[in-house]
């Protein structure tokens, strides 16, 4: 029996948190500009005082506790008007089980909130988490822990300071938020500056931020290459969140939009597109952009869609073709084992690349014409196996699963 170095990706496009499901730790940090005045909290140094709640992925839920093995990039979402933060436990929940830091500022949450210092905020936030990937003194649990990518995100007036906190903005990856509502500045105009991959989202039963004045404006003005605008059927403004806080129920329910939908089929319904457009973008892998698109293009809750730009990954000079004869690669999709069967040991080569063609190397086995290779430890996504002789060689796309 021989062994065999073949050469295989992991590339930045592919993290192992994926896969993986987190418990889910919680700690408040108070963050400070010096520049400006005012706030919420105290203890984050002079200037202004930004209290912040951050949800992690943990190796034990709780307070305080420690980070999960690995490092996670960044999700900050801004409340809605006279909201809060545990307005979006269901979001915030998800998200850091799924393997993302997300933090929640705390400040313009009164009667008369400050649009402009909620989107400068939201930006600062994203960064000062960021920067706790090194040595600090605020929250040295997540020294090494943090990815530099940050998604910037909210609902309502949340959505729209998001925009506000994305102009012009270069530590942001994408945007998202639910529900978008116009800001003062407006929400709208900063989008002529927003060029990053963009997600928007509303409900066909909003009645306090409706999409025709409001998320279709953004839409219009967002000046990013890859941006996308979905209304799903029957969602109401109180849908994105957990739905049950007061001021947001009683706004609505004085415009005539009662809730139609139980808020955990609505949280089903929108993750399903956040889910793989934060995973493609902040994450990088490959495989959620296409599941990502087909859930733009086939599913039946959207009761209508704006598209720019697709999530796709970056070409590769790989090209798909009938792998060589007498060769038999099984099974695709894979879990653990690949077998390529009938191959000649003395002329043949096998590479597997990713869809950057990037390789690393793993020891497999050859044994009586068979090659047997040991993929377990790969992150799921799409990959190019390539068959090569002296005289030809073919592609063929395999899926781990």
């Amino acid at each position: 029996m021989k062994k065999y170095l073949i050469l295989i990706i992991a590339t930045l496009l592919c993290f192992p948190v994926f896969s993986q499901t987190f418990q889910t730790g919680t700690i408040t940090v108070t963050f400070n500009d010096a520049s400006r005045t005012g706030g919420f909290g105290s203890g984050g140094g002079p200037g202004r005082q930004i209290q912040t709640e951050i949800y992690y992925p943990a190796t034990s839920s709780g307070s305080n506790v420690a980070v999960a093995t690995g490092s996670f990039p960044v999700v900050v979402i801004g409340h809605g008007f006279v909201m809060d933060w545990n307005s979006y436990d269901n979001i915030y929940s998800e998200l850091s089980k799924r393997g993302y830091i997300v933090a929640l500022p705390r400040t313009e949450g009164g009667l008369n909130p400050s649009h402009s210092d909620f989107g400068l905020d939201l930006a600062l936030v994203g960064n000062k988490v960021m920067l706790l990937n090194t040595t600090n003194t605020l929250a040295p649990i997540f020294v090494g822990k943090v990815i530099q990518k940050l998604g910037l995100a909210g609902h309502s007036m949340g959505g729209g300071s998001s925009f506000l906190a994305a102009k012009n903005n270069p530590s942001v990856t994408c945007l998202f938020n639910f529900a978008a509502a116009q800001t003062n500045p407006t929400s709208s105009q900063a989008a002529k500056q927003v060029t990053v991959p963009t997600l928007i989202i509303g409900g066909q039963a909003d009645c306090v931020a409706p999409a025709n004045t409001n998320q279709n404006k953004m839409w219009d003005s967002t000046a990013s290459t890859k941006k996308f605008q979905i209304t799903i059927k029957n969602l109401t403004h109180c849908d994105f969140g957990n739905g049950t806080n007061f001021n947001c129920l009683f706004g609505q329910n004085t415009s005539n939009c009662p809730n139609a939908i139980n808020n955990l089929t609505a949280l089903k319904l929108y993750m399903n597109f956040v889910n793989p457009f934060l995973d493609f973008n902040l994450k990088g892998i490959c495989s959620e952009g296409p599941r990502f698109m087909d859930s733009l293009n086939l599913s039946q809750v959207i009761f209508s869609k704006q598209q720019l730009g697709n999530l796709v990954c970056a070409p590769t000079n790989l090209k798909d073709g009938d792998y060589a004869k007498n060769i038999i690669v099984y099974p695709n999709p894979i879990e653990d084992l690949l077998f390529v069967d009938g191959i000649n040991e003395t002329d043949f080569q096998v590479q597997i690349y990713s869809l950057l063609g990037k390789p690393i190397t793993v020891v497999s086995n050859y044994n009586d014409g068979k090659l047997k290779i040991d993929l377990a430890e790969l992150p799921k996504g799409i990959y190019i196996l390539k068959l090569s002789t002296n005289n030809t060689s073919s592609t063929k796309r395999i899926v781990k699963d």
